[in-house]
Order: C-alpha cells, then sequence, then structure tokens
C-alpha cells in the first residue's frame, strides 16, 4: 500500500522539453538522466511544479527520503494558492517518504491534511490506517480502514490490502476478521485467484490451491497465481511439486520473484546448491522489487552452507543497503561468532 503508484499519473500539462523528457527518463527508467533534466528544468525557472516533483520522485527510488521531501515541498512551494489534484499526489509522496524514515507522525499529518480538504478519499484513509498501525494505535487505523469501506463498497480487494497492513504490523488476528467479513459479503463477486489468495491467509491451503488452479487452468497463468499455488504446495507438505511448478514457469518466462521463491523451496529441501544458482538467476535479471529478499536467501544459503565467512561477509554488505533490518543485524553478530 504504501509505495503509491501515481509516478507519471497527473494532468498537469508539460511546457518545456526538459520535464517532458525527465518524466520519460522516469518511465525508462533512468533516474540519473531523468534528474539531470529536472535540474535543468529548475534552472530555467520552467514549470517548477513539476520539475520539482519530478526530482522528488529521482531521489525516492535512489532512497534519498529528506532530499526528496524538500524537493516535494518546492514543488507545493511553486504551485498555486487553490490545491489541485498535483498538490494532493505531491502530498501523498511526502507522505511515503516520512513514512521510509520512520517518522509515522509527520507522515500520518499528512494524510490528516488531505482528508481534512477531502473527506472521501479512500487512499489518504488507508494510507493514515497505516500510519497509525506503525503509531501502535490499532483502534484508529481499524476506524479509517472501516471509513475507507464505507466509501468504496462492494470493493473486496480493500479488505485484501486491510489484511495485509495487520498482518505486517503483528495485528493478524484483526486482519482475519476482515477477510471473514469480505468473504461473507463478497464472495460471489471474487475472481479464483482472490479467493485463493484470501483462503491461503486464512490457513485453508488446500481449498485454496483448488481456487489457484481454477485460475490457472481458466488462463489466469500470471506470476501471482504461480507464487500463491507453489506456497499452497509447500504448506501441504508437496514441495517437490512446487519446485517443478517454479522450474516450468522459468523455462519460458525468467523472473525474479519465481526465482527467489524457488531458492526458498530448494533451502527447505536443503538443496543449498541449487538455491544458490536460483539466487543468482534472479539477481541477474536485476528486479529491484526482490532483490533485498534474494539478498537475503543467499546469506541463508550460504550459513546452510557451513561458509560462514562468506555469509558474514555479505552479511555486512547487505547492511550497507538495508541499515534498518534489526533481524539481519541480529544474524551478523551471530555470524561474527562463528
Amino acid at each position: 500500500m504504501l509505495c503509491v503508484g501515481f509516478i507519471c499519473a497527473c494532468d498537469k500539462k508539460d511546457n518545456t522539453d526538459y520535464v517532458k523528457t525527465g518524466y520519460e527518463m522516469l518511465e525508462a527508467p533512468d533516474y540519473n538522466a531523468a534528474e539531470q533534466n529536472f535540474n535543468d528544468a529548475i534552472k530555467a525557472e520552467k514549470d517548477l511544479t513539476m520539475a520539482y516533483r519530478g526530482l522528488g520522485i529521482c531521489y525516492m527510488n535512489k532512497g534519498e527520503y529528506e532530499e526528496a521531501i524538500e524537493a516535494f515541498k518546492n514543488a507545493l512551494a511553486s504551485s498555486g494558492s487553490t490545491p489541485d489534484a498535483v498538490d494532493y499526489d505531491i502530498n501523498f509522496y511526502i507522505g511515503v517518504c516520512f513514512h521510509k524514515l520512520g517518522k509515522y507522525e509527520e507522515a500520518k499529518e499528512r494524510y490528516d491534511a488531505i482528508i481534512a480538504l477531502q473527506k472521501r478519499n479512500v487512499d489518504a484513509y488507508m494510507q493514515r490506517g497505516a500510519e497509525y498501525l506503525y503509531l501502535k494505535d490499532v483502534d484508529s487505523a481499524c476506524t479509517d480502514f472501516d471509513t475507507a469501506l464505507s466509501l468504496k463498497k462492494k470493493d473486496y480487494t480493500l479488505y485484501i490490502d486491510i489484511y495485509n497492513l495487520l498482518s505486517e504490523t503483528g495485528y493478524e488476528p484483526y486482519g482475519v476478521e476482515y477477510l471473514n467479513e469480505a468473504i461473507n459479503k463478497y464472495d460471489r463477486y471474487m475472481s479464483d485467484y482472490d479467493k485463493g489468495y484470501i483462503n491461503y491467509c486464512l490457513g485453508n491451503y488446500s481449498t485454496a490451491k483448488d481456487y489457484l488452479e481454477s485460475a490457472r487452468t481458466g488462463g489466469d497463468k500470471s506470476e501471482d497465481v504461480l507464487l500463491l499455488l507453489g506456497k499452497c504446495y509447500e504448506e501441504l507438505d508437496d514441495t517437490a511439486f512446487a519446485i517443478n511448478i517454479y522450474n516450468k514457469y522459468l523455462e519460458t518466462e525468467p523472473n525474479a520473484g519465481v526465482y527467489n521463491q524457488l531458492a526458498v523451496a530448494l533451502i527447505d529441501q536443503g538443496r543449498y546448491e541449487e538455491a544458490l544458482d536460483a539466487v543468482v538467476s534472479g539477481l541477474e535479471l536485476d528486479n529491484n522489487e526482490c532483490r533485498r529478499q534474494l539478498l537475503y536467501n543467499r546469506i541463508v544459503a550460504y550459513e546452510h552452507l557451513g561458509d560462514f565467512e562468506k555469509a558474514r561477509e555479505l552479511c555486512a554488505q547487505y547492511l550497507v543497503d538495508y541499515p534498518s533490518d534489526e533481524d539481519m543485524a541480529r544474524e551478523y553478530n551471530f555470524l561474527k561468532t562463528r
């Protein structure tokens, strides 16, 4: 939920080649070229709101959240006195940056401001609810989630998003209540994949598998269906079949997420060398979304192989890129004793 997808979704007209080119480079993506174009636009004092907005997005993608916030605030300062769609969009970005910095109260205040002006903004209620969870105020979070649901009736996918947020922050029992409510109200509207996903979350792995197989035979051969189907087979103690599913998919569709799940399954079977091969193949695809998980599982595989020196070296590198990972920090302290 917190990775809000607004990158090029605004209607404000670009008036300069620098700004237009910058957004084209964002889609490429080539963040260095995009950053240069936005800086050139700023120097020329052309379309400053969109230039600063684009520059903020560049900083976000590089993990430079303080710099991104400054750029987004400059974008707001150069905008008109009456808030429009771009201003709300920029405030969402600022909220995301504050969240990434662990400044949950500041992030919440951004959504407070949006809701004060847009009482029916579903995304703002969902995002503010997420911040409440990180502030350990589950009651306020659920109040916002309930408001979002009341504003977007029959959208059962919101229930799934709410479950994921509650589960990720340690409030899974609350999330289970939302999933059960979704099934009771909207079962007839759901796709086979969504029914499979909900049943997987509820621990009904055999039922989930049946729905996902139905989705697959019905023509949905997407990564989401495949990964969840494989996880169902793993939970049902048929890891070998899950591995077969992953390998069949990878024969025609190289995919970092599938390589990562294949590595997890191979580690579970004690096939650590093969797991390392899967990790390497996944990393070669340079998928930022899965890179962290792949790097994590590479460390796990080396540790199982007894190569603690290599695991320790990779762990140190991992913590340079992801210093806030407390679990890996503890693992690194352990590895230093081996």
